[in-house]
């Protein structure tokens, strides 16, 4: 992996932002952090988008060297590391970029932003809803949280 999250409280889509580069892991400095750079993130580790992109090391400071810097993505790049970005000459771990990704998307064959099978990411793994008791009530929630 050349990505991962950390942090208190962190999940496998939550928490602050780490980057493996020559042989080191190391964190994102927030400038410039948004949410469509956390976008980036976020589909990279398999969540269709990102919910938000809080700065300030959100979860808590991570350690070691500072990779990148007034990271700028357009939010189409399949990788952080394709995104411009430079090395960090003013950041502390204070600083630390953070995200939080979706843990529900569609899938399917016609899927679209609005309409497919629901998967939920639940134990590290995406998975179906059975449809035992499904109604509009929970299409209703699905959708809110899209």
């Amino acid at each position: 992996a050349t990505i991962r999250l950390r942090g208190q409280g962190a999940t496998d889509l939550e928490g602050r932002v780490e980057v493996f580069q020559n042989g080191v892991w190391g964190t994102v400095c927030d400038n410039d952090w948004d949410i469509s750079d956390a976008t980036v993130v976020c589909r990279q580790l398999g969540s269709p988008h990102a919910l938000s992109a809080p700065g300030r090391a959100a979860y808590g400071q991570g350690t070691g060297p500072i990779l990148m810097d007034n990271v700028e993505c357009r939010g189409s790049e399949a990788k952080l590391q394709q995104c411009n970005f430079t090395t960090s000459r003013d950041c502390g771990h204070d600083e630390d970029a953070t995200v939080s990704c979706a843990t529900i998307r569609l899938r399917g064959e016609n899927a679209t932003h609005s309409e497919g099978r629901v998967e939920v990411f639940q134990n590290g793994v995406w998975g179906t809803v059975c449809d035992n008791g499904w109604d509009i009530n929970d299409a209703t929630v699905v959708c809110r949280q899209l």
